[in-house]
């Protein structure tokens, strides 16, 4: 958790990216192209000189890890699984990253729930991890589904703006059956889900968590992370890999 004290007042542009979800281990070895993106949200708001608002930058979900859990990034990530057959895991889940007006705990946009209307400014959806690329990605006003990649259950959600795993908490991954590959949910306004499994040999990809703009800002967005938006390092990139970030900028006086 990170705070910024306003130097004048003026508006500012807040831009937050939410972090991916870890890679996948398939025999032993980093799958680098299955992991869940990152969302971008963006928005104006206006500051008092020496008013303090806190940003939780979200954290890269751990990679799949050999017969162990992977832990999911901070701010809300969900917890993968392995297979607990032989040499495959699933990754956790990305964390969102978001901005408060105020403190609460260690910041974590969980701790927020009872003053979300108030407190919460600004929120990018983190990625589900994945079974197969283009799937988990997070942000926008919902996550991508929880994906049943061999449509049995039939059980598919979406963390949206009014409901989700759990308000700022993507769902764990739990594996009932040896020799089945569950992702987990990403972090955010609302957590993505991971779906259950009821068999074995069973195959799915966790959901997104959904970004938010809270009512204090003026002209913003929230942008899922299958599309392309502006990359803190400069340029565009399509979805946010890594670790989430923020950007924090006055608009007026002009730099």
């Amino acid at each position: 958790m990170q705070e910024f004290t306003a130097p004048l007042n003026t508006n500012y542009k807040l831009e937050v990216w939410g972090a991916a979800s870890g890679y996948r281990l398939v025999n032993e070895s980093i799958i680098y192209s299955e992991y869940g993106r990152g969302g971008y949200s963006y928005g104006n708001y206006s500051m008092n000189a020496n008013q303090t608002i806190y940003i939780s930058i979200g954290g890269k979900g751990e990679d799949g890890q050999f017969e162990s859990r992977s832990r999911g990034g901070w701010n809300g990530g969900g917890d993968g699984d392995w297979d607990h057959q032989d040499d495959e895991a699933m990754a956790g889940g990305g964390g969102c990253t978001s901005i408060q007006k105020s403190l609460k705990e260690n910041g974590q946009l969980k701790f927020y729930e009872s003053v979300k209307s108030t407190d919460v400014l600004i929120v990018a959806g983190g990625g589900g991890s994945v079974i197969r690329e283009g799937y988990g990605y997070g942000g926008g006003e919902t996550g991508s589904f929880s994906k049943d990649h061999y449509n049995i259950i039939g059980t598919e959600q979406q963390a949206t703006q009014s409901s989700g795993y759990a308000f700022g908490l993507g769902q764990s991954a739990i594996n009932f059956y040896n020799n089945s590959d569950v992702g987990a949910g990403g972090g955010g306004w609302y957590g993505g889900y991971a779906i259950i499994s009821m068999q074995r040999e069973y195959y799915s990809s966790g959901g997104g968590g959904s970004g938010h703009i809270g009512t204090m800002l003026t002209n913003g967005a929230t942008i899922a992370g299958d599309q392309t938006f502006p990359s803190p390092s400069g340029g565009t990139e399509t979805g946010h890999s890594g670790d989430g970030y923020a950007i924090i900028s006055w608009i007026s006086p002009s730099l």
